[in-house]
């Protein structure tokens, strides 16, 4: 029972139980979510792989690798976030149920949750971008985006402001849990992508030297050999990053608590 108690999403946690409780939830139902996202996450895969291994690819002039790239980061944009969205649907049958069931087939999408998720990563990217120079005041818009995809019926526009200003009265316990989180993935996702890193400079090298004069000097077989291990470093990298999600998951049920108590407080003392 004390497990089940721990297990719930609405509950307030340190940001010790919130890393601890995040990870136990990627650890115990890793297969369930890769099953439920596994075919979208691999489309995903291969077009930022085919993003990627544009650089290694002679275009015939700038206008065709400048619409090729609009097109190709567009279409990695919206593959990796319906991949997400795969996701989220379990997270959000979690918050529901308080479990996660097995998928009943390899592509069952949730319309209305993807539908949500794209609206959120269209209002958000925004966002982002003008938040970048002062990137600490970019955290608390990942709980603005959570509580909009997780509660059904309710707005992001005309509830930005006061999400945020929730998110931000929290903003140590969510920094300390991204720092954690980041820390641990850059040391596995240097590992993951290393093989990757290596046929990109090897390919940039190329061109450059192809640019100068010099003959090519790769395989013939390099090409189909970068877009292979991009495809599989992306398709890795998705479920190595994919813990920050959950992390966040349980940051926007922590502090959905917390405010609510804090309401409640409010009103006794009234």
């Amino acid at each position: 029972m004390e497990r089940q108690d721990d297990n719930v999403l609405m509950k307030a946690r340190s940001y010790r139980g919130i890393l601890a409780e995040g990870y136990r939830l990627y650890n115990e139902n890793f297969r369930k979510l890769f099953k439920a996202s596994w075919l979208m996450t691999l489309v995903y895969a291969i077009v930022g792989a085919a993003l990627a291994t544009l650089g290694a690819i002679r275009m015939p002039n700038l206008t065709a690798l400048i619409m090729a790239l609009v097109v190709l980061i567009l279409l990695t944009i919206v593959t990796e976030t319906l991949a997400l969205a795969t996701v989220l649907s379990k997270l959000k049958e979690h918050q529901d149920t308080n479990s996660i069931s097995i998928p009943l087939s390899w592509w069952k999408p949730e319309g209305k949750l993807m539908g949500r998720t794209l609206k959120a990563a269209i209002f958000s990217i925004p966002l982002y971008i003008i938040l970048v120079p002062l990137f600490p005041l970019i955290l608390p818009i990942n709980y603005v985006v959570m509580k909009y995809v997780m509660t059904p019926e309710h707005s992001f526009w005309s509830s930005l402001w006061s999400d945020y200003k929730r998110g931000l009265r929290y903003w140590g316990s969510t920094f300390l849990v991204f720092f954690v989180s980041m820390l641990l993935i850059t040391l596995v996702s240097i590992i993951v992508m290393t093989p990757a890193i290596i046929l990109t400079l090897a390919n940039i090298q190329a061109q450059h030297g192809l640019m100068i004069g010099d003959p090519l000097g790769m395989p013939s077989y390099i090409l189909p050999l970068t877009f292979g291990t991009l495809a599989l470093t992306h398709f890795i990298e998705f479920y190595v990053v994919l813990v920050v999600l959950v992390h966040f998951y349980y940051i926007y049920g922590s502090i959905e608590t917390k405010e609510t108590e804090r309401e409640q407080q409010k009103r006794n003392i009234r």
